[in-house]
């Protein structure tokens, strides 16, 4: 597949941003908040949370030491056993306390953004927005065509921008190219989206 930097891979929720075509100024920032946004938070994450978010899977390990050494130290049982048992707790340690952790992450920003997550997304929405199905179909289209970049870019900004006009009509282009640059991951589709429209008609007939 074709490397796109207008496409973006979120770190946390694995979701896809498309930037607005001719990068216009701002749009960084704005792939910043969505980014945010998409993960839940209505403005910036606090920088100690994002201090605890670097840490990722260690915080799991940092929550197991921790319980496995107060096992050891005040647990009755043999040391070996109360390791283990400060080792199993650790792991439900951490992920409880990640979880109170980003509530209060989410709490906070929240309050000082005075806004919700929503509401961030459509704000960003000009310069920066969900990809949505786009993602695959402009990888595989500029694999098979690089040159088609510009034309590209301006159809999947269309299809990716919901509740507007002209998405429909950009969806069906962007269809177009995609079906001649990977047919077979186009019949797949196809195929699939009709064994739901048959499976959603056949309570009806009945």
């Amino acid at each position: 597949m074709a490397d796109v930097r207008w496409l973006i891979r979120t770190r946390q929720s694995a979701q896809v941003i498309i930037t607005a075509p001719d990068a216009p100024v701002g749009v960084g920032a704005a792939v910043e908040r969505l980014e945010a946004a998409l993960d839940g938070y209505a403005g910036p994450k606090p920088a100690w949370f994002r201090a605890l978010e670097r840490l990722g899977y260690w915080w799991y390990a940092i929550c197991m030491a921790a319980t496995a050494a107060v096992f050891a130290a005040a647990a009755p049982n043999g040391v070996a056993l109360n390791i283990a048992y400060g080792l199993g707790s650790g792991i439900a340690v951490a992920v409880v306390s990640g979880g109170l952790i980003a509530g209060a992450a989410h709490v906070q920003t929240r309050l000082t953004s005075g806004r919700t997550a929503q509401q961030t997304i459509a704000e960003a929405a000009p310069l920066a927005r969900p990809a949505g199905s786009v993602a695959d179909r402009v990888e595989a289209v500029l694999a098979w065509d690089p040159s088609r970049e510009h034309e590209v870019h301006r159809l999947a900004w269309d299809a990716a921008e919901a509740g507007r006009p002209n998405r429909r009509a950009a969806d069906e282009e962007l269809d177009d190219l995609w079906r001649r640059a990977d047919p077979e991951a186009a019949a797949a589709r196809e195929a699939t989206l009709r064994r739901i429209r048959a499976g959603l008609e056949r309570p009806e007939q009945q």
